[in-house]
């Protein structure tokens, strides 16, 4: 059965709603509120293959924080996104192939944060799977993207504890396991959690851990991952690391992800380079494979990014040909 994400954000908004009412905050919705309206438009083109795809997004994105007599009590995140397809090859499976239109769910969840001064919190809604790199990166809606795809699965409904201490930062979730929709065939779930140092620090060090059955267009799958972050910032410079090891339905694998980026002084300009090894478990040998990406990204104002990336297979886990893929996105927030 397949249940609507917007009953999901709806009680979110409910409970909140009720929150606030019983909070007796007197100064309204508008203040601690921030919202824009996020237009998109990418094009890709495989250079071997000679095709082209492209899509197109429009998105309402809402943050807002709650305040009380005694501070701040939880933040609301709202992010519904319809997204049109065009000639997209392999495109998640809750689309009706490569030419469609769907409503899809970044991130929509309240996060109560009244319990304990932000050391406990309570998230409920649509979020991020907490794993790895992505857990303090937000890549949502940029071409820039980590290993989320090794999991099959980025952003899910579901609950999670998280807080932010003195030592450390952490997240633990129990989610549906399908993704942009909540569904129950085949029975997915995802138990998943990173514990990490202060995400502030010029030095950031993360245990991750993935455990659970995905849901794709032909069944849920079993995934099992453990993984080691790194992040280290020196001036304009940030290096990125992380190494992951698991299973998918028992055949093992591992993966690999490096980036090196620089940034300007004013970071209107990003220019970043990433390389990836995925090595997994075949019939009687191991299959290796690996890529690198090029791209650069221009804030040309507090409005208008633009971005470009190039990415190349160096070698594909069976035989088929390598792809080089070169995109450019342009985004507009008002």
């Amino acid at each position: 059965m397949i249940y609507s994400p917007g009953i999901m954000a709806f009680f979110a908004l409910t409970i909140t709603g009720v929150a606030v009412a019983d909070s007796g905050i007197a100064s309204g919705w508008r203040e601690n509120t921030r919202w824009a309206v996020d237009l998109s438009t990418r094009f890709s083109r495989d250079l071997r293959q000679n095709h082209q795809s492209s899509q197109q997004v429009v998105g309402f994105d809402l943050h807002k924080v709650f305040t009380g007599e005694q501070g701040d009590f939880a933040t609301l995140v709202f992010q519904p996104y319809w997204v049109r397809l065009h000639d997209v090859k392999n495109p998640g499976f809750y689309f009706d192939g490569g030419d469609d239109a769907e409503l899809t769910w970044r991130i929509a969840n309240i996060n109560y944060t009244g319990l304990s001064h932000g050391s406990f919190n309570l998230r409920v809604g649509h979020f991020e799977v907490p794993f790895g790199l992505e857990q303090n990166i937000d890549t949502n809606g940029t071409l820039r993207q980590y290993s989320f795809r090794d999991r099959g699965i980025k952003a899910d409904w579901g609950v999670s504890v998280n807080g932010v201490l003195s030592e450390f930062d952490y997240e633990i979730a129990l989610t549906r396991g399908s993704g942009n929709n909540i569904s129950e065939r085949d029975d997915p779930y995802v138990f998943a959690g990173r514990l990490g140092t202060p995400s502030t620090g010029n030095m950031i060090v993360g245990f991750s851990w993935f455990d659970g059955k995905v849901l794709a267009a032909n069944g849920a799958v079993e995934r099992q991952r453990l993984a080691i972050d790194m992040a280290y910032y020196y001036r304009q410079w940030e290096t990125l690391l992380e190494v992951s090891a698991g299973n998918n339905a028992g055949a093992n694998r591992s993966n690999v992800l490096a980036e090196l980026s620089w940034r300007n002084p004013m970071e209107t300009f990003h220019s970043y380079s990433q390389f990836r090894y995925v090595r997994e478990e075949g019939n009687n040998h191991w299959l290796d494979k690996s890529s690198v990406t090029l791209g650069l990204e221009w804030k040309v104002n507090r409005f208008v990014d633009v971005s470009t990336q190039w990415f190349k297979e160096l070698d594909v886990l069976q035989e088929q040909k390598t792809a080089s893929i070169v995109a450019v996105q342009l985004r507009v927030r008002i």
